[in-house]
């Protein structure tokens, strides 16, 4: 595969961990306006041996939050409704995912250890309706924190795993 030139909201990057299986994150936002830019991500459940399809990543989870919605960051009553389908238990909130922050520069630096399998229809604000984010932009903290480790950590600040198909526009 070429090497990763951009990242765009939906995209879906895979790489190797520690504990050498494939991993996956979604790109729920990215900022581009100005420098400095970033791309915010929302890390799933994929944990295989070989590199995950696209079909792989919806069948999966991501990490996030039943939240109240902002009156800014509104989703329409569409994607509410899909994520109530998904997920009953949690209505009447909505989904929010949980970001991993990698600012363009690093990911620059490090963009040769991931693979872009290609891209998902998200709802927007999926990240600005979660509830927490962490810098998440050098490779080895990456590489070592999906060593298992981001299971438990998530867990210990509140988020839970969703369906990838509850924020997937239809």
């Amino acid at each position: 595969m070429g090497k990763i030139k951009d990242i765009n909201q939906g995209d879906v990057l895979t790489f190797i961990a520690d504990d050498g299986k494939h991993k996956a994150i979604i790109c729920t936002s990215v900022y581009k306006e100005k420098s400095p830019q970033n791309f915010t991500f929302a890390a799933t459940t994929v944990d295989q041996e070989g590199l995950p399809s696209i079909n792989d990543v919806t069948e999966n989870g991501f990490y996030g939050i039943g939240n109240r919605i902002a009156d800014y960051f509104k989703y329409s009553e569409e994607e509410i409704n899909n994520m109530w389908n998904q997920h009953p238990e949690i209505e009447p909130y909505h989904l929010g995912s949980y970001g991993l922050v990698i600012w363009r520069k690093d990911f620059m630096k490090f963009r040769d250890n991931f693979n872009l399998i290609g891209n998902l229809k998200l709802v927007d604000n999926l990240d600005k309706n979660g509830n927490g984010s962490m810098n998440s932009s050098d490779w080895m903290f990456l590489k070592d924190f999906f060593n298992q480790k981001f299971k438990n950590v998530l867990l210990e600040r509140g988020q839970k795993q969703f369906k990838v198909k509850a924020i997937i526009k239809n």
